[in-house]
């Protein structure tokens, strides 16, 4: 199973970005799939969906979308049946184990995303920004701006 990065969900919202349509495209694709069971192939972590009404309600974007219409995006995903992954009770522990192998205070938001994914057993990771994921060797990290069409 693939987990679905804050960047994606904010591009596939916010119809000024140069990205919009292709992963808007994408995001419907793989949010639509199902593995053999009849289960989605994808996951949304809460923090992602929290840094996503960060983000797309932001002033300096051209179009924000008010706190309501970011809500309703999350609404929307919750009754399309994408799986929700939660924080464990081990993440701590995985965070610090994790966070020995960065060097930067920049990157603890992404320590705190792959601790999660990593206590939920998911494998993948589809984001724009996979050089902020290279210390994790447990994911696939995967940018859906650079797969074939």
């Amino acid at each position: 199973m693939f987990a679905i990065d804050t960047n994606l969900l904010v591009y596939a919202h916010n119809t000024d970005s140069q990205w919009n349509k292709k992963i808007s495209a994408f995001l419907e694709k793989v949010m639509n799939e199902r593995d053999e069971d009849g289960y989605p192939i994808v996951c949304l972590p809460t923090q992602v969906l929290a840094e996503f009404v960060n983000v797309i309600t932001r002033s300096n974007l051209k179009k924000p979308l008010s706190i309501a219409d970011a809500t309703n995006v999350i609404k929307d995903y919750l009754s399309a049946g994408i799986k929700i992954i939660h924080q464990q009770e081990t993440q701590i522990q995985t965070f610090l184990q994790l966070l020995g192998s960065v060097t930067t205070r920049k990157k603890v938001f992404d320590v705190v995303l792959a601790a999660t994914l990593k206590d939920n057993a998911i494998s993948g990771l589809y984001t724009v920004n996979t050089d902020d994921f290279n210390d994790f060797d447990f994911l696939e990290v995967i940018n859906p701006l650079e797969l074939e069409e």
